[in-house]
């Protein structure tokens, strides 16, 4: 498992906002703030849902990647 701090250079890596792996994870983004401050620590159970998140949304960005590159050599 990553830490959260892994989950969001991951994210960054990828060009996914922490807002989009949020809504995925259903976890609010001020929580994960306070988890990226130190506030608060998170449980191992949200941060596996944030991981988790963040790898259907590098597969869906994957998969859309060949579907653009085909239409751009499909024109003439």
């Amino acid at each position: 498992m990553n830490s959260i701090h892994d989950i969001r250079d991951m994210a960054r890596l990828h060009k996914i906002q922490m807002k989009q792996v949020c809504a995925l994870a259903q976890i609010q983004q001020p929580q994960v703030s306070r988890w990226l401050s130190g506030a608060v620590d998170p449980l191992w159970c949200s941060v596996n849902q944030m991981e988790q998140a963040l790898l259907t949304l590098i597969e869906q960005q994957g998969k859309q990647a060949p579907a653009a590159a085909d239409a751009e050599a499909a024109q003439p």
